[in-house]
């Protein structure tokens, strides 16, 4: 009897290789962004450099009146609960929900404008998270919770503190959906990323410093990848994975150059 074996599918190529371009071309161009600041970029980034240093400062008096009243219960499942929200994690998991709510948005006919918030969100929030996990590591600066002050920064010795990640996280996820959707979901976004900021300090995980220094990175991350990915409302593409015959199996995510 002749085989009842169906044809065999084959993916054509497209494919992952170009979203790695496109994060490689992002990062080159994050890498190299101090030499195109003009002398109003550093005068802001001087700014931003003083209120930060300026709550190291007073982080040891800010942390003090935190611990006498920090002593809610419901306080605390309260910060916990936006503890668990702004883990970077789960904020990935929040860019993948708008990307998937984009896609179904666009297979009704819709734009690819949601689906593209998505991506430039989890990019963003990648970067911010790598670059605030690269300081605190370079820092190594105690938490508040082991109680060896605010000024015992020992670099490299596993300490973490001085770069909150889940500050970075919400603020890039914050600015970039600031920048594509209405200004109310901008300002819940804003107003999510600084309660999730408040909680760290309010459960001892990080000094106030911290999370303003990991906010400034988030929200800048946010800013500068949402900026590269301005020109083009199709620049980034996400879509099943063409095949020869059959229907698509997976997703391509990739980049017009």
């Amino acid at each position: 009897m002749p085989s009842q074996q169906g044809p065999v599918q084959t993916v054509r190529e497209e494919s992952v290789t170009e979203g790695v371009k496109a994060v490689i071309e992002d990062a080159r161009a994050l890498v190299t962004a101090p030499l195109r600041m003009t002398g109003e970029d550093w005068l802001k980034a001087g700014a931003g450099a003083a209120v930060v240093g300026g709550f190291v400062a007073a982080d040891h008096s800010i942390q003090d009146w935190v611990d006498r009243n920090n002593k809610s219960a419901t306080g605390k499942k309260v910060a916990d609960g936006f503890n668990t929200f702004g883990n970077p994690v789960t904020m990935a998991g929040v860019n993948v929900g708008v990307i998937a709510i984009g896609l179904a948005n666009q297979s009704y006919g819709g734009g690819s404008w949601i689906k593209e918030a998505g991506l430039v969100g989890l990019e963003a929030e990648g970067f911010a998270v790598v670059a605030a996990e690269l300081l605190s590591n370079a820092t190594g600066r105690a938490r508040p919770e082991k109680h060896q002050g605010a000024t015992n920064f020992r670099p490299f010795s596993g300490n973490t503190s001085f770069g909150s990640s889940h500050s970075a996280a919400s603020f890039a996820v914050a600015s970039v959906f600031a920048d594509r959707f209405d200004p109310a979901i901008g300002w819940l976004s804003y107003g999510v990323a600084t309660a999730v900021a408040a909680s760290r300090v309010y459960t001892d995980k990080h000094f106030t410093s911290d999370v303003i220094v990991g906010g400034l990175i988030g929200w800048g991350m946010g800013k500068f990848i949402s900026r590269q990915h301005a020109g083009d409302p199709d620049d980034w593409q996400i879509r099943p994975l063409s095949l020869e015959q059959g229907v698509g199996t997976g997703l391509m995510i990739g980049k017009r150059f």
